[in-house]
């Protein structure tokens, strides 16, 4: 959980860089969130015996599923920035999977 977020905080800080909107401090919680399940769920789908490459893969499976999501919800290539969210979640979701596999599950 702090691994997703930590990359969910670096991820949502940006929006209080953007000057019109009206609800950054909600948008920065939720990209927490978001990355805090992606991590989840990674991290469940991983097992001890699981290969080094299980994790990035798991992460950019699960990182690209809540991007999707998320490019839909906003109205898919209708919103301006919504086509960003689904490469970043994917590619978020990989560097997600790679700290899990390193950090999360040592091999002794």
């Amino acid at each position: 959980m702090v691994i997703g977020g930590i990359i969910g905080a670096l991820d949502g800080v940006g929006i209080f860089l953007a000057p019109g909107e009206p609800f950054k401090t909600e948008i920065f919680l939720a990209a927490i969130l978001k990355r805090i399940l992606v991590s989840l769920l990674t991290g469940m789908s991983l097992t001890s015996r699981s290969a080094w490459w299980h994790g990035p893969g798991y992460g950019l499976l699960y990182g690209f599923a809540f991007g999707l999501v998320i490019f839909l919800a906003k109205g898919g290539f209708k919103s301006m920035d919504a086509p960003y969210v689904v490469p970043s979640g994917a590619i978020l979701g990989l560097i997600t999977g790679l700290l899990l596999v390193r950090f999360a599950f040592l091999k002794l």
